[in-house]
Formats: structure tokens, sequence, C-alpha cells
């Protein structure tokens, strides 16, 4: 699953950023309302986003009233210093899915980030199967024919999206993006390194793959014989 951090303290987003990668979550971060904005049309499957409210250049009211009046429904949970009721009615109304004052314990944001997610859970499906591969992304489970096997966060993350994208060949780029963000320049071979741990894990017959290559363009989860795709 993939959050986005609106804060612009460096030091706060930072701390967040470790701490919801630690859930086994992937982080993108923004500065401002205006940056957020930007990555919310350009990655457009966000799970939760956590957000400011004052900050520079669009603050989080705005970018909250333009997320919502664009269709996006993914949850919202504020974190602000702003501390009167009149300010969390406002939020709340405005669109916002939960509201947290600065300061606040991490353990209690930790437990409202996995509530929401559980929320969208319900809408969102949570146990992805294809071949002899169930996955099952609110328990972090994965077994090959009845038998679990471990895999790293990121791991997860790379055969949750295949898996929630079966039945086409999902680019490079757009694998990259979605599990690195802004640090996929920082690793050449790093994308090619993961799908070849996951396979080794998942695919079980060599004679029939689970995970396809097409040269030059990327990876995929092909329907398999007689199973319908998954839907996102």
């Amino acid at each position: 699953m993939r959050v986005l951090i609106v804060e612009d303290e460096p030091t706060m987003a930072s701390a967040l950023g470790d701490a919801l990668t630690h859930e086994r979550l992937t982080v993108d971060t923004a500065g401002d309302g205006r940056d957020a904005l930007g990555k919310v049309h350009i990655e457009q499957a966000y799970d939760l986003i956590l957000l400011d409210l004052m900050m520079p250049h669009m603050d989080g009211l705005t970018f909250l009233r333009t997320i919502r009046a664009e269709g996006h429904t993914m949850p919202v949970l504020v974190l602000t210093a702003r501390d009167l009721t009149a300010d969390k009615v406002t939020g709340l109304d405005t669109g916002a899915d939960d509201y947290l004052t600065k300061p606040f314990d991490l353990s209690e944001l930790l437990a409202r980030v996995r509530a929401l997610l559980r929320r969208r859970d319900e809408i969102k499906t949570t146990v992805l199967t294809a071949g002899q591969v169930v996955l099952d992304v609110s328990s972090h489970i994965c077994t090959v024919a009845g038998q679990r096997v471990t895999l790293s966060p990121k791991e997860e993350q790379l055969l949750e999206y295949l898996l929630r994208n079966q039945g086409r060949i999902v680019p490079r780029e757009e694998l990259e993006d979605h599990l690195w963000g802004e640090q996929t320049s920082l690793w050449s071979d790093t994308l090619r390194t993961h799908v070849r741990y996951v396979r080794a894990k998942v695919d079980t017959d060599p004679s029939a793959p689970l995970i396809v290559t097409e040269r030059g363009r990327g990876y995929g989860i092909l329907q398999p014989p007689g199973k319908e795709p998954q839907q996102k």
C-alpha cells in the first residue's frame, strides 16, 4: 500500500516516513499542497494521505477541497497544531476522515493509520490470487500451493502491485515509481533484482512462470488458464 505524507517540516516528514515504512507501506512525501496535488495527479492510487494544514503555496484545506472535488476518495488523516474544535469540524467537513493534533504519540498515529487502511480494505480486495499463489495484504501472509513463503516488505509490495494489475505488462517505470518514488534513480538495477527474488519464491513451475518479462517494457502476471483477472 502507498501513503503520501504532506508536511513542510522536513524532520517531521522524515520521522513519519520511517515509521510508515516500518509498517510495510510505500511512502511518498510532499512539502506543500501544490506539490502534493501534482503527485496525486500522477500516482492516482494512494491508499492514504497524511496531511498537515499550515503549509506554503497551497494550504492543507485547499488541497483537501481540491482532491475531493476531483473525485479522489482515499482516506485523509489531518495532522496539525490547530486544536480548536472549530478547526477539527472544518477539517472533517472539508473531507478529512480523521484528525490528530500535534504533538501526538506515534503509537496512536500508527493505530489510526491501520484503522483507516482497514476501512479502505473493506472496499479494496485484500486477498489476491493467481494460480497457486495467494497473498493476503492485510496479514502480510503469502502462500504458494498452501505453503507459506516469507517476503520482504518490498517483495510483498511488488507482488501485490503485479497481482492487482493482472492481465497486462506493467511498464518498468511504473513499477519503479510505485515502489520507490523519488528514490528510483538511486538504484539502477533494483527492480530486476527484486523481481528475481520474488520469482525464486513464488514461481514453482519453470514451464509455466507466474511472472513474465516483456523485454524492453516490464513485467506482468498474465491471466492464468481458466482464471478471471483480478479487479483493482
